[in-house]
C-alpha cells in the first residue's frame, strides 16, 4: 500500500489545534502524531498550511427537476465543484417520482451517479407519495443504507406537500425503523393565503419574495413539528433554517431531550433580503428566504453555543436563463444558488477569520457534525486514525476574490460575485488519493462511491 506522509502542517482533531503530522496508507489515516521518523513512499511539507477533514456537505440537489426546470449540476459537474471547494462527501436529495417506490430514489442516484461522481455520495430519499405500501419500504430504505427521509411540508403545485397527517405517520415510520425526518419547514396553508395577496396587488418584483414568506412562515411549521416529536418520539433534523425564533425552538426542545437538530446555510450567514432590492436580485430568491441582519446575526449565535449543528450548501444551481423565470413574477423563479463550492472558503473567511466561530468549531460544522449526525462517522468528518483520508490542506493566509472566474462550477453565473476571501484551499486528499492540486483536478470520472450509512439506534 503507498503510504504518504504530510508533516509539519497545523492539525485540528476535535478541540486540538496543533503541529503535527499524519501518514496516509492506502485509503486510511494510519497515524497521527510526530513522525518525523516515520518512512513513507512520498512525504509532503504542509508548514504553515492547515490540516482539515474533508467537507461533508449533507444538502445538495444534483440532477434536481423543480419548478420547470433542471439543476445545472449533475454528478460530474457537481462533484467537481465539491472537490475543488474542499467537500469530499456529500448526499443529495431523490425525490419519490409519481407512481414509483420509494426504494426508487436510492436507485436513481446511482444511475446518475454511475461513471461520473469524483466523491463518495449518500442519498436522501424524499417521500412524495405517503400511501400504506411507501410507508411500508421504510425500514428497506434505512437498511440500504439510506435512513435520512425529507418531506416538504409546501410546494403543493410541485407534487411534493405532505400534510400533518401523514408526517406523523413517516416520524413514527421512521422511530420504529431506526431512521430520521427531515423537513422543509414553511407552512403551506400560510404560504398559499399570503401569496395571492401579493399578485393581486402587482407586487411581482424579486424583493417582494421575502415579504410574501415571513418569518412566521418558517416559525409556525418549525413549531408544528417539534411539537410531533414530543408526541411521538423520533428523530428530527430541520433543513435550511433562517429564522431567530427557530433557533430558540430548537434550543428548547433540546433541552427538553427532543432528538431534534437544525441546520442553516452559508448563503444565509452572508447574504440579507436586501439582495433581492438589487436589479438582479432573482439570483438570491431562494426558500426560506433570506432574512435581514439582526437574524442573520442570530444564526451566528446559534453555530456559536451549538443549537445550529452544520451549515449545508443547499445546492440549487438553476442557469440564468431559468432564474430570469421569476422576472415579472417572484413566485416563478427556480429557488436556489449554486454553493456547494463556496461553503468551505466562505464559511472559514466569513467565521474563522473574523473571529465569529474558532477553527475547532469550523470543522465541527463544516465536517464532523454532518458526518456524526448522518451516520457516516468515524469513517468521515474527522482526522482519527482509521478514518478515510478525507484531507484538505488549507492556506489560512492567502487573499482572493470569489467570482465567476474562478469557479469550477458549470454554472453561468455566481451568488457569491466579489466577496473578498480570507484563506485558500491548495491540495484536497480523497480516501488517500490528491485529487485537488491547486487549480487542477486529478480525479477520475466514476470513482465516487455510495455511502452506505447507519444511525446508532436511539
Amino acid at each position: 500500500m503507498k503510504t504518504t506522509l504530510i508533516k509539519n502542517g497545523t492539525l485540528v482533531l476535535g478541540q486540538t489545534v496543533a503541529q503535527q503530522d499524519l501518514l496516509i496508507r492506502g485509503e486510511k489515516i494510519a497515524a497521527v502524531g510526530d513522525l518525523s521518523t516515520m518512512p513513507a513512499n512520498e512525504t509532503i511539507d504542509a508548514r504553515d498550511l492547515l490540516l482539515l477533514p474533508g467537507g461533508v456537505d449533507t444538502h445538495v440537489h444534483f440532477n434536481d427537476v423543480f419548478m420547470n426546470t433542471i439543476s445545472v449540476h449533475d454528478y460530474y459537474t457537481g462533484t467537481l465543484a465539491a472537490l475543488h471547494g474542499g467537500t469530499t462527501s456529500v448526499i443529495d436529495f431523490s425525490n419519490q417520482a409519481p407512481g414509483a417506490t420509494l426504494m426508487s430514489t436510492i436507485e436513481t442516484k446511482h444511475e446518475e451517479a454511475k461513471g461520473l461522481a469524483l466523491v463518495d455520495w449518500g442519498v436522501h430519499p424524499v417521500i412524495t407519495q405517503p400511501t400504506g405500501a411507501t410507508l411500508a419500504e421504510i425500514p428497506a430504505v434505512v437498511a440500504a443504507g439510506s435512513p435520512t427521509i425529507k418531506c416538504y411540508l409546501t410546494y403543493r403545485e410541485e407534487g411534493l406537500l405532505i400534510e400533518e397527517p401523514d408526517l406523523r405517520r413517516i416520524l413514527a415510520g421512521l422511530r420504529d425503523a431506526g431512521g430520521m425526518l427531515l423537513v422543509h419547514a414553511e407552512d403551506n396553508d400560510l404560504i398559499e393565503e399570503k401569496l395571492p395577496r401579493f399578485l393581486d396587488a402587482g407586487l411581482t418584483s424579486a424583493k417582494y419574495h421575502t415579504e410574501s414568506k415571513p418569518p412566521q412562515v418558517e416559525n409556525t411549521a418549525i413549531a408544528r413539528c417539534i411539537n410531533m416529536v414530543r408526541e411521538v418520539g423520533g428523530r428530527l433534523f430541520i433543513v435550511h433554517m433562517t429564522t431567530s425564533a427557530g433557533v430558540s425552538m430548537v434550543g428548547v426542545a433540546r433541552g427538553e431531550g427532543l432528538d431534534v437538530h437544525a441546520e442553516t446555510c452559508t448563503h444565509y450567514l452572508v447574504f440579507t433580503h436586501e439582495m433581492l432590492h438589487r436589479e438582479d436580485g432573482l439570483k438570491w430568491i431562494c426558500s426560506p428566504p433570506l432574512r435581514d441582519q439582526a437574524t442573520q446575526d442570530s444564526l451566528w449565535t446559534g453555530l456559536r453555543d451549538g443549537r445550529l449543528v452544520q451549515v449545508t450548501s443547499d445546492d440549487a444551481a438553476y442557469s440564468w436563463e431559468a432564474t430570469k423565470y421569476g422576472k415579472d413574477r417572484f413566485d416563478l423563479c427556480p429557488n436556489g444558488m449554486g454553493g456547494v463550492e463556496p461553503r468551505f472558503h466562505v464559511l472559514y473567511s466569513e467565521g474563522v477569520a473574523k473571529e465569529r466561530i474558532s477553527l475547532p468549531r469550523f470543522v465541527e460544522i463544516i465536517a464532523t457534525n454532518p458526518a456524526r449526525i448522518f451516520g457516516l462517522y468515524p469513517r468521515k468528518g474527522t482526522l482519527l486514525p482509521g478514518a478515510d483520508a478525507d484531507i484538505v490542506l488549507f492556506d489560512p493566509s492567502a487573499k482572493w476574490t470569489m467570482g465567476q472566474a474562478n469557479s469550477h462550477s458549470c454554472n453561468d453565473w455566481h451568488a457569491y460575485e466579489g466577496l473578498e476571501i480570507t484563506g485558500k484551499i491548495c491540495q484536497v486528499y480523497s480516501r488517500g488519493q490528491l485529487l485537488i492540486d491547486g487549480e487542477e483536478c486529478l480525479a477520475q470520472k466514476g470513482r465516487g462511491r455510495y455511502l452506505h450509512r447507519h444511525l446508532p439506534r436511539q
